[in-house]
């Protein structure tokens, strides 16, 4: 069941992140954000993919604005208007159904992102629009955002490397054709530095009389995956002008729309160039970090270093920090090989050959990972895979994205089909069709591919009869791991603070205030901040101190309406009290359902914690500090910020031991993300070999 919702959305960013406004705005004054300025009222999006499409529902969702989304392909405007959008981002689809179809009169819901902020929602009315009628979209539009595709030329001078333009240059005509009344025109598609001299080139010497074009930059910076998280809560915003006037003006007109609910200190504005170049710059440094990585993961296996404990350490130096630093079979995306190309031909451009020669390294090193673990594949089963059975687990680029584009699977399979081998796909995201097409592009050959390829319905039906499993993708639903909280709460010994109870409360301390505050907990309809949920069969939640192992059960409150508003996951759910990562959480586990386990914490949800299906109720916090949330549940004196969803996820996670007693022997697993407990699999019979580790075989 899913939930019309709109939100505003409460900014809960750690302090320590905070960008300094006068750093980030060396060489521009913060004062140019003040120029008089034109209102946003109507924006109409060129292009509905991955960029066009959740931006413009974010606006949507956090402004006044009216937004419509153009395109000119009808199948993908048509998906956009049903239950079944065509890209999957966590979090997008609720967003979408409630600024596109409205949500009622004197609603309210609550939807949390990926990371456990809380986003008090309110009723409105619908204000995205989706429709493949150009021309009155752009002449309504104050504003209107060019998002529309730039892919690597496959022709002619730059074939290769050079971005095709050919899109931006078919939109930036339209929009000089119809606008009868002046325009800001956004660039936001991904493009070489400089392109905007060229858009504005051809707006003035195509626009009507007495039209008037202001060009702005303003690059998206998303992770696929993450995107919802990333435009409710970006690092910055970055808007890129002329240093007039009017490009003062008309950038103050876009930051008036962002900061509906961007603080204004995130979003810094610079020259056009600046910004065109920061977006091409910000994806070569994330793919160089990858790539080095990589290049160590290779280190790794041949000395007995643990590539994932070699970048832990690495990353908790302040100065480099622990993110993209997880070794693969590649990066994947549309965006890293391509800007990097992009980097690689304005370098050869401007004759600086030897900068061009150290950024192309980072696409080679990307290749050769890709191949150097398809080879490790092939010596481990034998040097041998004719006629042998492989189950590629996953074939997105990452989780959590529908997107296939430059995923390390499709080079993986196409390797392992020329080396005749039978290949069964399974993928809990991606679109048959859309596999199919991807393999075909990257030149398999159409018989062999019908001859030697599968895709299945479940991941079970492609391990069964394999000789080995090849871990592509790390969906969350694969892995074998304890989740990140419960590990951090297992090897903690520091029990729980509260403000109430003192330093170290006592288990029967915080089941007697649990349930004094579960028998005071409000009727769904007695407040706004209530939320509903489903009555369930379990009537409480059974608690585990994970520092003595003391076992106690909280009784639920049952309202008049039938919800409840304290209730267990599901039969031995736990709950762990603990502080991972030196926070004060509440970790609720149910271990065979994937998303069973929410943390509350004072700093929001560590990365990569799955979201539960159960829910707090989050009220407005009264305390002066607005990084800090009350819970209107019976742990609100013990937390002060709340994990919720209103689509509970039941999928659950793979069993290991079932697709042991499947497989054809011996059995190999090829861990191509690190995401699986290896010892675990060895004491079902695994062999386990896993990029940057030694594996079963060699221990042998």
């Amino acid at each position: 069941m899913s939930y019309p919702i709109e939100a505003r959305a409460c900014y809960t960013a750690p302090l320590e992140q905070t960008i300094d406004p006068l750093t980030a705005r060396t060489g521009r004054s913060p004062k140019t954000m003040d120029a008089s300025h034109q209102a946003i009222r109507r924006i109409t999006c060129l292009g509905s993919g991955f960029v066009g499409g959740p931006t413009s529902a974010v606006i949507a969702y956090n402004s006044d604005v009216e937004v419509t989304v153009v395109d000119i392909n009808h199948a993908r405007i048509s998906a956009w208007k049903s239950d079944q959008l065509p890209i999957y981002e966590p979090g997008l689809f609720q967003i979408v159904q409630a600024v596109r179809d409205g949500a009622p009169p004197g609603q309210q819901y609550t939807l949390s992102d990926t990371y456990g902020r809380p986003i008090t929602t309110h009723s409105v009315r619908p204000k995205l629009l989706f429709s493949t009628d150009i021309d009155p979209a752009i002449a309504k539009a104050d504003l209107i955002f060019v998002c529309v595709n730039t892919p690597t030329k496959a022709h002619g001078i730059g074939k290769g490397s050079a971005a095709d333009l050919d899109f931006v240059e078919a939109a930036t005509r339209t929009i000089a054709r119809v606008a009868t009344q002046s325009k800001i025109v956004v660039e936001k598609s991904t493009v070489p530095c400089r392109t905007a001299q060229s858009i504005r080139e051809i707006l003035a010497a195509n626009a009507h009389p007495g039209v008037s074009f202001d060009v702005l930059s303003n690059p998206e910076f998303l992770a696929e995956g993450t995107a919802v998280r990333d435009l409710m809560y970006p690092d910055r915003i970055i808007i890129g002008s002329l240093p007039t006037a009017a490009g003062y003006r008309a950038a103050a007109s876009l930051a008036e729309v962002y900061e509906q609910w961007v603080p204004r200190e995130r979003i810094i504005t610079m020259n056009l160039w600046s910004s065109e170049l920061s977006k091409l710059a910000a994806n070569a440094l994330l793919a160089q970090r990858i790539s080095s990585v990589n290049a160590l993961s290779a280190i790794c296996e041949a000395t007995g270093a643990d590539v994932d404990e070699v970048s832990y350490a690495c990353g908790l130096d302040s100065r480099i920090g622990p993110h993209m630093l997880k070794a693969g079979p590649g990066f994947g995306g549309s965006c890293f090989q391509k800007d990097i190309f992009n980097i690689v031909y304005l370098s050869e451009s401007l004759h600086l050959y030897e900068i061009a020669d150290y950024w192309r390294a980072i696409i080679n090193m990307n290749e050769h990972q890709k191949e150097r673990f398809t080879k490790r594949i092939i010596s481990c089963l034998y040097n041998n895979l004719a006629g042998k059975k492989l189950a590629v687990l996953g074939f997105a680029f990452k989780k959590d994205t529908s997107d296939t584009r430059g995923s390390p699977a499709i080079t993986l399979v196409s390797n392992l089909v020329a080396e005749r081998a039978r290949v069964d796909i399974y993928d809990p995201r991606v679109p048959e069709h859309q596999i199919w097409r991807e393999l075909a592009d990257n030149g398999c050959n159409p018989d062999m591919l019908k001859q030697n390829v599968s895709v299945c319905q479940s991941a079970y039906a492609a391990c069964e009869g394999a000789d080995a499993v090849v871990l592509a993708t790390e969906w969350d639903e694969f892995s074998n791991k304890p989740t990140v909280a419960l590990s951090a709460a297992k090897d903690n010994k520091q029990p729980l603070a509260s403000p109430k109870l003192g330093k170290y409360p006592s288990l029967s301390a915080l089941t007697k205030l649990a349930n004094q505050r579960a028998s005071s907990l409000p009727s769904p309809h007695q407040t706004a901040d209530s939320f509903r949920i489903p009555s369930r069969k379990s009537a409480g939640v059974v608690i585990k101190d994970p520092n003595n192992g003391e076992v106690k059960t909280f009784s639920s409150q049952r309202s008049s309406s039938g919800g409840v508003a304290l209730r267990s996951l599901a039969a031995n759910s736990t709950i762990a009290l603990s502080p991972p990562r030196q926070m004060h959480d509440l970790t609720l586990q149910d271990p065979n359902v994937l998303h069973g386990v929410t943390t509350l914490s004072t700093r929001g949800m560590a990365e990569n914690i799955p979201v539960s299906p159960t829910s707090f109720v989050p009220r407005q916090s009264t305390m002066a500090n607005p990084m800090l949330q009350t819970i209107s549940s019976p742990i609100d004196e013990l937390f002060r910020a709340v994990e919720i969803t209103t689509k509970p996820v039941l999928t659950r996670r793979l069993d290991w031991a079932r697709i042991a007693g499947s497989m054809r022997k011996p059995m190999f697993v090829f861990d191509g993300r690190n995401i699986l407990d290896h010892e675990k699999l060895e004491a079902l019979g695994f062999r386990v070999e896993a990029i940057g580790k030694r594996g079963t075989a060699f221990r042998d």
